[in-house]
Parts: C-alpha cells; structure tokens; sequence
C-alpha cells in the first residue's frame, strides 16, 4: 500500500471503533474508490478489520507516541509534545504516500496536523462542535476536586488550541446545514468560503433487497452505550413504554462504557424485554428485524443510525437536539421535544398502534435513504477533493 500513491488521505485515531465516524470513514473512501477516486485510509492504531483501503501506523510508531502521549510532561505542555512527535511522524508517511489532500476525520488530532506544508488540510466534523466540547468539560467536572480543576483547566485549554489550528484548515466539512450554521456561529473567524456541507453516506447504492415487516413487535437503538447517547434515558423511557406495550421488545445493539450501569438498571428495576445485544455488524438483521429505531442522544452530528434504519425501511423517534436530526429525518419521522420523556414514550405508543400510520411513514423512510448513497455522496466528495 505504502508504494502506491493516494493523493487523498483520510487520517483517524482508531478505525478498529466502529463507531459513526469510523463507518462514515469507510463507507466514502470506499465510495470513493468506487468511481475511480484512488483514496485511502490512515490508522494510527493498528487496523484489524476487512476494509482493503487501510494503512495503520506501525507498531513502533504507535508504541513511541503512546509513550510521549502518556507522560506526565506531555499532559501539563497540553499535549505539545505528543502533538510534535505525531506531527514528524506523520508528514513523513503522507509524503510516501503521495498525499495531496489530508482529510482529518479526528477533531482531537488536528493540532498534530503537518499545516504550513504542501499538503491541504481538511477537517470534517461528525457531531456538534458545541455538544463535544460541553461533553468533555462535563465529564471533567466529574472528578473528584483536585484532578477536576487540573482537567477542566487542560480542557480548556485544549479546547483553545484546537480552535487555533482549525484556523489553518483549507476547509472543513460539516455534515448538515444545521451543523455549519452551529460552526459559523462558534468560528466567527473562519472564512465560509472554506466551509462545505456534505451528509454520511449509506455503503450502498441500490435499494435494500429486504424491508422490515413493521410486525416483528420490536424496537431497537443502535449506538455507543456512552452518557451522551442518553443510554439510561432509553431505558427510563422503555419503562413507561413497556407497560402500554407488553409484547414489544428493546433491543440495544453496541457496547461502551455505560453497559454495566444499564445491565443494574435494568436488573433492580425488573425491566422486561430488554436485550443488550453487543456489537452486530449485520445492517440487515438489526432492521428487517425492527419496527422503530429510537435516538435519545444529548446531540447529534448527522446520526448515521437513522439513515441506516431509514435504507431497511425502518421509522425513527429521536429528540430534536442538537445539531442534524431535524434536518437529517425531514418528514420521515418523529422528532420530541428535548428532553421530554414522558411524550417520547408516548410517541412510540402511538406510532406502534397505528399501523397504516406506521406504513406510510415506511414509504416516506425508503425514499429518503436513496439522497444519501455511495454513488451520489462519493460524486459530492470528489468534486470537492478535486477542487482542491
């Protein structure tokens, strides 16, 4: 890989994730190369997953910037030395590489970018600008008092010198208009002209081969169990909405941090129905199995969960949080008022009870997935990286 060249290079911390940026990374590179667009993806951890378009850093790479990365030193230069090391690094492999064009799909990784170079920068942003950064400083003000003034102040700070190199980027990417209006506001300084908006696109582009039956008497949500995923408000909500619909079952696929806070949740308050599934790679066994997708999220980016259900003609009920689910599920679905769970709970009722209602949102969901595949996403993206 490292012999060919790639003019565009899509640089992530960790692909192994599987989270929404990582899928979103894979599915347009791989669009990409679809129509004949030679672009690849760079790992700094390395990748142990099937997508062929992939190059990771090497183990003594990645061993040499954990060390920097972790000492002490490092955390009070606010990560000024891990970032130079990181820097030297990996100007020398896009150099390689033949890198024209360097798309950084990790925020926290963008004052280790090589600018002042040859190079272009882009920097793509998959959630709120705004909700990320309230996430980080109120994880920090959880700490303990000592170690929480110390992370706020480094949050902080952090936070300052991310915004100083987003300056230097020759363009950022926003998934939504919602998002580039929220980034506007929040980067007065940046100049529009650098500014795209370009949505997550599905890995396909032909219709699904099987759309759910709407009658399998099951609702599903699919994402990280983290806190900003609003993992104990789902299953807060699926109480109210289990006493309505006794037959229906939850199931959660993904895995994260708070799963062993929902599994005692779900064990002293004797929640019925509820299955935490893990991790499932099959798209088509989640959906053709689903009646609803729920989203409970503090924010969302673009929520590539919903055009995911949307493709297997599944509805979604989501909160109209910030910044894309509005924009993203258009007419296609229900968005509640943030963060009312009780009418959530009896949005979900309702839309199960009413199946001509439930059908017609289906057609409404199956036309909405075809803006967003490969083949179109992929010709957004190369006019843009060509422009460049």
């Amino acid at each position: 890989m490292h012999k060919s060249i790639y003019p565009y290079v899509f640089f992530i911390e960790d692909l192994n994730l599987l989270g929404g940026t990582e899928i979103q990374t894979i599915n347009v590179v791989n669009g990409l190369n679809s129509i004949g667009v030679p672009a690849i993806i760079l790992s700094l951890n390395k990748y142990e997953g099937d997508c062929k378009y992939v190059v990771s850093f090497d183990n003594v790479e990645q061993d040499a910037y954990r060390q920097v990365f972790e000492s002490v030193k490092n955390k009070f230069s606010i990560n000024k030395m891990s970032d130079a090391y990181l820097r030297k690094v990996l100007l020398k492999k896009l150099h390689e590489m033949g890198c024209k064009v360097l798309v950084n799909q990790t925020y926290d990784l963008v004052s280790a970018l090589p600018f002042d170079n040859d190079i272009k920068i882009i920097q793509v942003f998959h959630w709120s600008l705004e909700g990320y950064e309230k996430t980080l400083i109120d994880a920090a003000k959880k700490k303990s008092f000592g170690v929480r003034q110390l992370s706020v102040w480094i949050n902080s700070r952090r936070s300052k010198c991310r915004h100083k190199y987003l300056l230097k980027c020759d363009g950022v990417i926003l998934l939504t208009q919602s998002a580039s209006a929220e980034f506007k506001r929040v980067m007065p300084s940046f100049d529009v002209n650098q500014i795209s908006v370009i949505p997550n696109p599905l890995p396909y582009s032909v219709d699904a081969a099987q759309y759910s039956t709407l009658q399998n008497k099951n609702i599903c949500f699919v994402g990280r169990l983290s806190t900003e995923k609003g993992c104990m408000r789902l299953l807060r909500i699926w109480m109210k909405v289990a006493t309505q619909l006794p037959e229906h079952t939850l199931s959660v696929y993904g895995d994260g941090p708070c799963r062993g806070e929902m599994e005692e949740y779900i064990k002293v308050h004797n929640l019925q129905r509820v299955r935490l599934c893990g991790f499932e790679r099959d798209l088509q066994k989640i959906y053709s199995n689903s009646d609803l997708l729920l989203s409970v999220s503090d924010s969302e980016g673009f929520g590539l969960v919903f055009i995911e259900a949307f493709y297997y003609g599944v509805p979604v009920v989501s909160f109209d949080c910030p910044v894309s689910p509005r924009e993203v599920i258009g007419d296609a679905g229900i968005l509640v008022p943030c963060f009312d769970e009780n009418e959530y709970a009896d949005a979900v009722v309702a839309k199960l009870s009413e199946t001509e209602d439930l059908r017609k949102s289906q057609r409404s969901v199956i036309n909405r997935a075809k803006l967003f595949y490969s083949n179109i996403i992929a010709k957004h993206w190369n006019d843009l990286l060509t422009s460049m």
